[in-house]
């Protein structure tokens, strides 16, 4: 049976990819805790900004037949605990059990290869219910915040930017994970200089975020990373090197045309007053935040609104009717202004796309601005301003983040990366 370590796990590190897994353990429903850690051999963790929870899966070398002795059936959690050195390890995370896809026997016939997957345990939960709730005289945030709390069953740290009014809100049988979305795309930010539902709902080590991508966008970048030559001569210059990156997109324009990107038209429909209201966005006129404070620039000089068309309920209208009386109605759900921007605010944040591997970062996650310098593609091996890649190079938010921790102690993160817009050409 896998047991305890007495490993002693260093207080600083030599190397970039060094690692400190503290703890990789199998939790039983019956609260018996079993140490797995001798077993790894890879072990890769998950963070999306688009995707609600983290989530993860390993890979073991199975001798003990773990399977069998802990009848592994898919009620058991995992917690993991790591970092550089055991001084700045990350606060321990516990996920559910919920997939053995892949069993392989080993080489020599002396056991086998587990795959094993886990999620956040909220994941489950959500898709085992569904919330068919009125909520009354609250912000979108804190209907958030309950349906988290209520419906998940999630003790974690909720980080929220403010949302704008109050609202009556009948959420229409729908799964919690599905009805927060759902509500995001009527949640305009508490700030009278930003157009469009932009919030965003996600979870990173330090628990949920409902948060602005215009807000997060103010923020202080995290690091500089660099792609320079590798052994630059100091663990301070190494550990914002850049490994390797790519880009996973440039530019698109036959997406963004067809997602609504560049111009869309929402046409709402209000029930009550069973009037019709047809509202237009062309991004040429978009105002919205931006990471490098670009001015907006479509590389389609024309696109007509019609090309893309969406449908949504309104009652923008209802307070000015006579018919109505005064104090009746709900709140303006402003879905001519949330609708049409979120859906180009949500495209532009994956406007352009890379993937990079750097040293291993426990610290760094989804919804933390970075600058990326990139060299131009010349022989030039200067990194000054002069060299640099200017119509790529500047701040991007992480989207995306993998964590790789390998049996040997090799340590790295694979971020993707993003920004709505480039600088123009000069």
């Amino acid at each position: 049976m896998a047991t305890a370590s007495t490993e002693t796990r260093p207080n600083t590190f030599s190397y970039t990819q060094d690692v400190s897994l503290d703890r990789l353990d199998i939790i039983l429903a019956d609260g018996k805790r079993y140490v797995i850690k001798a077993l790894l051999i890879e072990l890769n963790y998950f963070e999306d900004i688009f995707g609600f929870v983290t989530s993860g899966y390993m890979t073991l070398r199975d001798s003990v037949g773990l399977v069998e002795s802990l009848s592994l059936n898919g009620e058991e959690s995992i917690e993991i605990k790591f970092g550089k050195t055991v001084n700045d390890s990350r606060p321990a995370q516990t996920f559910r059990l919920y997939s053995i896809p892949r069993r392989i026997p080993a080489a020599n016939m002396n056991g086998e290869v587990l795959h094993i997957y886990f999620c956040s345990e909220e994941l489950l939960t959500s898709e085992l219910s569904k919330v068919t709730k009125s909520y009354k005289g609250f912000a979108i945030n804190g209907i958030v915040q309950r349906i988290l709390k209520d419906e998940l069953k999630s003790n974690k740290k909720f980080y929220s930017d403010y949302t704008a009014g109050t609202y009556n809100f009948n959420v229409p049988t729908l799964k919690p994970l599905e009805a927060i979305s759902w509500l995001s795309t009527y949640a305009l930010p508490y700030a009278s200089n930003r157009k469009g539902a932009d919030m965003l709902f996600y979870e990173n080590y330090e628990g949920f975020h409902f948060r602005s991508l215009g807000k997060l966008y103010e923020q202080t970048p995290y690091k500089t990373y660099k792609y320079q030559q590798k052994n630059a001569g100091s663990i301070e210059q190494d550990v914002i090197s850049i490994l390797d990156y790519e880009f996973v997109k440039n530019f698109d324009v036959l997406s963004e045309v067809s997602s609504g990107t560049f111009a869309n038209r929402l046409i709402s429909i209000d029930p009550i007053t069973r009037g019709v209201k047809v509202t237009d966005f062309d991004y040429l006129k978009y105002e919205g935040s931006t990471l490098n404070r670009n001015k907006p620039e479509s590389p389609v000089p024309v696109v007509s609104p019609k090309s893309v068309i969406k449908f949504s309920v309104s009652n923008s209208e209802q307070a000015r009717k006579p018919f109505i009386p005064t104090g009746s109605t709900s709140p303006d759900i402003y879905a001519e202004t949330t609708i049409p921007n979120r859906t180009a605010q949500i495209a532009l944040a994956n406007f352009t796309v890379l993937k990079i591997k750097i040293p291993g970062d426990p610290n760094i996650s989804v919804g933390k601005v970075i600058n990326f310098n990139m060299l131009k593609t010349t022989r030039e091996t200067s990194t000054t301003a002069s060299n640099l890649d200017n119509f790529y190079s500047g701040k991007y938010i992480v989207t995306a983040v993998r964590h790789i921790i390998q049996s040997q102690g090799a340590f790295q993160t694979v971020l993707e990366i993003s920004k709505e817009s480039n600088p123009r050409a000069s």
